[in-house]
Order: C-alpha cells, then structure tokens, then sequence
C-alpha cells in the first residue's frame, strides 16, 4: 500500500497570519489534528493538537500568531512510497504527522494513527481463519 492511498481528507490550511485559536477551531470544525500554515501558496509551517496542548500548559496567549508553535520545517515523504517508509520516517524523527507530497507539491497530511489503521487493514486481510 502507498502512503497517498491514506489521505482520507483535503489538505487543511489556514494562512500564515492566523492565531492559534483560529488554528484550534480550524482543527475541530474540519475534524483534524493538524493544520498546515502558508503564506500564499508557501508552506511555513503545521501546528499539531500536541503543539496546542503544550502552548496552553506554558500559558501562551490564544491570540499569539500560530507560527509561535508551528514546526517550520516539515518532514516530507513522496505520495508513491509505501506506508513501511512513512512509518520508518515518522519514527526515525519522532512525530506524528506526516506531509505528504505529489508532483512536489504537499497534498495531504498522515498521522501515525492513520498508519496504523492500514497496518491493521492489512494484517486482517492476512489472517486466515
């Protein structure tokens, strides 16, 4: 199975300048635990549920611009390598979420949780009774 077959959702973004109370309510109306940041059509960042969680236990106004919190350097993985190779890369760097690019463009994001549905899917079919 290749990693693109995993996106289940359209890439979520909100501009670069939003706050992270905006990406929070982003993350909930859209029913995902990230959100990619751009300014235009450049990526400058994702903000994670962790990221959030961790701002309000530091006490870090809601209003602050998100890219406060966001990772800026997002780790990247082609649409057409499998999900072995997502899992390996998401482990070996120690995150969650994963964005997932086509044609050099990011068109989706995986989370680990994600993955391990797939893995589970796939030993299922394995499994003989």
């Amino acid at each position: 199975m290749i990693v693109g077959q995993l996106i289940t959702k359209n890439l979520v973004t909100l501009p670069s300048t939003s706050t992270i109370k905006e990406v929070a309510d982003k993350m909930v109306m859209e029913g995902v635990s990230s959100v990619v940041l751009k300014d235009g059509e450049r990526i400058e960042g994702i903000v994670t549920e962790r990221d959030i969680v961790n701002a309000v236990h530091k006490g870090i106004d809601l209003n602050s611009p998100a890219l406060e919190i966001a990772t800026k350097v997002l780790v990247k993985i082609d649409y057409n390598k499998s999900i072995y190779d997502a899992f390996m890369l998401m482990t070996s760097n120690n995150i969650r979420h994963l964005a997932i690019e086509k044609d050099g463009k990011c068109v989706g994001v995986v989370s680990i949780r994600d993955v391990a549905r797939a893995f589970s899917l796939m030993l299922a079919e394995q499994m003989t009774y």
